[in-house]
């Protein structure tokens, strides 16, 4: 069975994003699953590891590769050793690498399972902005109640949007004005 992906032939701007047909289909070996991707987050840092400039696309030195950061997807085919998922079960994970394909196999370990009913799209949008967000301010700095936090103009992306929404739940204010928390 073809399936189709999307490869950056070289490091540079979106016209080096080019969609490649495959004849066969990934298959998952012990401990991996392979999930059909319903939907791929677009981010940022696909954007700067397409053009070579992320420190993730100096750990894979070379084209081509698949960007794809985050993935949602329905779990398609178990490797062997795989006891903790089903074939049907929708997933998310954050591959890096490998998300704007039509299938991605991925460790059996680093995936979490997406609650019925929620759409894939706005599921998608939570896994990297939100859990990037989330150690922001809790791994990172730290944030107790009362405090305040600034986002310096980053409060109109995906991470930036999660920042002042965990921010404000985090610090208990109930106001949010120019990105100030």
């Amino acid at each position: 069975m073809e399936y189709s992906r999307i490869v950056v032939s070289q490091f540079g701007g979106p016209e080096n994003l080019k969609l490649v047909v495959e004849d066969k289909l990934p298959e998952p070996r012990a401990n991996e699953v392979r999930v059909k991707v319903l939907a791929a987050g677009i981010s940022f840092a696909d954007v700067l590891m397409r053009g070579g400039i992320h420190p993730e696309s100096w750990n894979l030195g070379r084209t081509p590769f698949t960007p794809g950061w985050d993935v949602v997807g329905v779990v398609d085919k178990l490797g062997d050793k795989v006891s903790t998922w089903q074939t049907g079960q929708t997933v998310a994970a954050l591959p890096i690498v490998g998300g704007y394909s039509e299938y991605v196999v991925l460790s059996s370990n680093n995936m979490v399972p997406v609650p019925p009913g929620l759409d894939h799209a706005e599921a998608v949008s939570l896994v990297l902005n939100y859990i990037t967000a989330y150690q922001m301010l809790h791994r990172c700095a730290h944030i107790k109640p009362s405090e305040s936090i600034l986002i310096n103009g980053g409060a109109a992306g995906g991470v930036g949007t999660a920042l002042l929404q965990l921010g404000k739940l985090a610090t208990l204010k109930k106001n949010v004005w120019n990105g100030i928390i």
